[in-house]
């Protein structure tokens, strides 16, 4: 029986490449795998992370839609549907808020502007103090340096006195060790004559035959070997003894140098000490001028800066509180406005509201006052019965709103013409000027029998009726607080009425006040 080892090589052979081929096959098998989910996790990624943010961006542009729709709806209401008093009220009331703001923003700038300049001079006068308080510090210095001299002196002498001590140590030990040195030569030259007298002796039996030759020889280096070895360990002492000399050669050196240097330093700090004794006196009494005038200085312009700076933070600290009252005031007003809108819709009364003050402006339809009277109308009796009520409890209701109301006022504005003709308010005639007397006075009486009409409770009761009478005041003004002339060069008062629509004229306001201290 044989085997075959050449068959079996070649079969082993092929057996292992085919397995490690395999192995390769199923490695990139998986690596592959683990690319492809890899591949797939990051463009999942990828793809939420893009749909995110689709989503974020049509949100975006849905509130800036909404954003554009609501502004579109102020600007159509404003400009179609609102009544030129209330858009020029509403106008005339953001532009004094934007007024209000700019004059809040420029004083706080300027605030800021002069705190950071008071601000600039309290550092230049801090780095100045700091200034003085280093020539005081140099000053203390020079004389601590100088009170210390003596002292550094003498311990600059207790180390020269312990230096040349060591120095005197070191020598008396050198010349212990050159002795010491000479008399390891000493006993090496004893040694190697009594080694001779040694070998003389040997040849001298030798050659009386006293010995062998071979015990000659023994002898011999015997001898030569104990004086040999005997003259080594004298050696090795005596190099030892050299070596601990240049040992204390080297540190007397050291000493020697040390002892140079503390002198140089001690004659460096006497030179210096000499120095600042005259710097300090030269400049002990400049300092101490310097710094009394710089501390009078100081202490003047930090209290001016200290003042400036609280009346500026004081003045800022107002304005912003003027500030966030009257946007506070605002708030409550259209706050009223709307609770006033919502209940005359309620209630069906017609009435203009303006949402920004809370002016109202009753509707008496074609119910109003008669030409050159001032007495109540039914129908307006029924329209005062009806809205009063519901204005009070939109007042009062509140108890946040109720406190800050400090008036309310019934206004009657007076007619632009007078016996069938325009009156001029800027006209020195004296027709005129009686023309307008008397529309004034109509103005007032109109205001003021709305006012008496409310006041008797046998005419009207209602909730919060005696707060909103004991506030109440009654004035009349000029029709132009609420319409604009157009032309003036006019004769008659039809013409007139044509041209600049007098109804707006023919009005009762009736607005409240809010005291923004409370």
């Amino acid at each position: 029986m044989s085997f075959n080892y050449q068959k079996n090589k070649e079969h082993s052979s092929d057996s292992f490449w085919t397995s490690y081929s395999d192995l390769f096959l199923g490695l990139s098998t998986i690596f592959l795998l683990l690319y492809v989910t890899s591949s797939l996790r990051t463009g999942t990624d990828a793809l939420r992370g893009q749909v995110e943010n689709q989503k974020l961006s049509m949100k975006v542009e849905e509130l800036q839609s909404q954003l554009k729709m609501y502004e579109s709806v102020k600007n159509e209401y404003l400009a179609n549907q609102a009544p030129k008093d209330e858009l020029q009220e509403y106008q005339e009331l953001m532009d004094k808020l934007t007024l209000l703001q700019e004059d809040a923003k420029n004083e706080k700038e300027r605030l800021i502007q002069e705190a950071r300049e008071n601000g600039e001079k309290v550092k230049a006068l801090n780095k100045y103090q700091q200034m003085v308080r280093n020539v005081l510090n140099a000053n203390k210095m020079a004389k601590a340096k100088i009170i210390n001299r003596d002292d550094l002196i003498k311990e600059q002498d207790v180390e020269i006195e312990a230096q040349e001590g060591q120095i005197a140590e070191l020598n008396k030990d050198i010349q212990q060790k050159k002795q010491l040195i000479a008399q390891g030569e000493q006993k090496i030259e004893q040694t190697q004559a009594q080694l001779q007298k040694r070998l003389a002796e040997l040849r001298g039996a030798y050659k009386a035959n006293k010995l062998s030759k071979k015990l000659f020889e023994q002898k011999m280096a015997q001898a030569r070997a104990e004086g040999n070895q005997k003259v080594a360990q004298l050696s090795q002492v005596n190099a030892q003894y050299q070596a601990q000399l240049n040992q204390a050669n080297a540190q007397l050196g050291h000493v020697q140098g040390e002892l140079s240097k503390t002198q140089g330093l001690l004659s460096q700090k006497e030179e210096e000490a000499t120095h600042l004794a005259g710097a300090l006196s030269r400049t002990k009494a400049e300092s101490a001028a310097k710094i009394a005038g710089l501390e009078t200085g100081l202490a003047d312009e930090r209290a001016r800066g200290a003042q400036k700076v609280a009346a500026l933070q004081g003045a800022l600290s107002d304005t912003q509180g003027q500030l966030a009252k009257a946007r506070a005031e605002i708030e409550a007003r259209k706050s009223v406005a709307g609770e006033i809108q919502k209940g005359f819709a309620k209630a069906g009364i017609k009435a203009d509201i303006d949402m920004q003050t809370g002016d109202v402006v009753l509707d008496f339809g074609q119910a109003y006052f008669d030409s050159d009277s001032d007495r109540l109308k039914h129908e307006m009796k029924g329209v005062l019965e009806k809205a009063m009520p519901i204005y009070s409890r939109s007042l009062f209701g509140n108890p946040k709103i109720s406190d800050k109301i400090s008036a309310v006022e019934i206004i009657g504005f007076a007619s632009p013409t007078y016996q069938g003709r325009y009156v001029d308010p800027q006209s020195a005639k004296p027709e005129d000027k009686a023309a307008l007397k008397y529309n004034m006075d109509l103005s007032y009486r109109r205001a003021n029998s709305i006012f008496s009409y409310m006041l008797d409770e046998g005419n009207m009761k209602f909730e919060h009726q005696r707060e909103l009478l004991s506030l109440m005041k009654v004035s009349g003004r000029s029709f132009l607080e609420v319409m604009k002339v157009q032309n003036r060069n006019v004769a008659s008062a039809a013409e007139f009425c044509r041209q600049n629509d007098c109804k707006k004229a023919q009005r009762v306001i009736i607005r409240f006040n809010m005291d923004q201290k409370k």
